[in-house]
């Protein structure tokens, strides 16, 4: 293949993957509330990128090994697409999340973990189409059938393993508020069980196309699975969303019949279009700041709720330092004194 024709190739893989990071940023501007630091996020596209696929590759090699025997059926062909591929995959995008968490304190709910998980997910996913096309181009494929697979993959196969990263982040997110060790670890079996499965189901749909053949009705199945599941990961980013609006209504609102915050705060500040498009306060700056320690406010009070009482202590300094925070900037409400 001549240097015109490797270019040509290569430009729709660097497309694919120029996506992939832009679909992350979408995810992460999505999070209105309380987006997360960007270099985590990165970090995450990274590990997604680079760590799992290699993860990965090493236990799928270790377990080829164990091909004999009566596990050989089952670890190969078919049986190994469904269940041992998808389940190592996951393992080793879940494992980047699980060091995220133990490392830093910033995964305090179900939409954190979804875009997080969105990052590791469709950064495996880069991966995984850059490799295909450069096999595919080096086995002499035309740029034109590379292109073509790059946006099969991108718009299909992508999808999937963002939604299934993004499941298993948002049941460890939802893992973070709850009560006692044994809720947060059903939370993280189920999250990757259920992350294992969906994963697997996409193999075994893309297995029944390839043993069917590319009919229209199998093909039909296949684009309408992909639509239906990442339907269904929408869906589920905009339920966490509300849910966090709600936390933030609620919480704020007690702030405010407390007598710590002033009344406007609980009118503005949980309505994304009031908090955007009203002068509120009169820098821009000292705004992004005021709703980064407010919504911090509200939800470590709402995890707080859900916390044993013997770990609760660190948590509750957290709310008492955020209010004298905020009340030395906001000043006291009206009516009120300041401490």
């Amino acid at each position: 293949m001549n240097a015109s024709l490797a270019v040509a190739a290569l430009l729709p893989m660097l497309v694919s993957v120029s996506v992939l990071a832009l679909v992350v940023l979408l995810a992460w501007w999505m999070d209105r509330y309380e987006r997360e630091p960007i270099r985590l996020v990165g970090a995450m596209w990274l590990w997604g990128a680079l760590a799992a696929p290699m993860l990965a590759v090493g236990l799928e090699t270790a377990i080829a090994g164990l091909h004999s025997g009566n596990l050989g059926p089952f670890l190969t062909g078919v049986a190994g697409a469904v269940w041992t591929g998808p389940f190592v995959e996951e393992g080793a995008k879940a494992l980047g999340l699980l060091v995220l968490v133990a490392l830093t304190r910033q995964m305090d709910g179900p939409t954190d973990g979804m875009v997080y998980g969105a990052a590791v997910g469709l950064g495996f996913a880069a991966t995984e189409n850059l490799l295909y096309g450069v096999v595919a181009t080096g086995r002499g494929a035309a740029p034109g059938d590379v292109a073509a697979m790059m946006l099969i993959r991108t718009v299909l196969s992508a999808g999937v393993h963002a939604l299934a990263t993004c499941t298993f982040g948002g049941f460890l997110g939802a893992a973070q508020v709850s009560r006692g060790w044994g809720r947060r670890f059903l939370w993280i079996v189920s999250g990757l069980a259920l992350a294992g499965v969906l994963h697997g189901a996409w193999n075994l749909a893309l297995t029944s196309f390839s043993v069917l053949g590319p009919e229209p009705a199998s093909l039909g199945v296949v684009v309408i699975a992909v639509i239906v599941l990442e339907g269904c990961l929408v869906v589920a980013f905009a339920v966490a969303l509300l849910a966090e609006h709600r936390i933030l209504l609620r919480e704020l609102r007690e702030e405010v019949e407390l007598g710590v915050l002033p009344e406007w705060v609980a009118e503005i500040v949980p309505h994304y279009r009031r908090r955007i498009r009203t002068g509120w306060w009169p820098s821009r700056e000292e705004r992004a700041v005021l709703t980064r320690l407010l919504t911090r406010l509200a939800f470590t009070k709402h995890a707080l709720r859900r916390v044993p009482g013997d770990e609760a202590g660190v948590a509750g300094l957290e709310v008492v330092h955020l209010r004298h925070r905020l009340r030395s900037i906001l000043g006291p409400p009206e009516g009120g004194e300041a401490e």
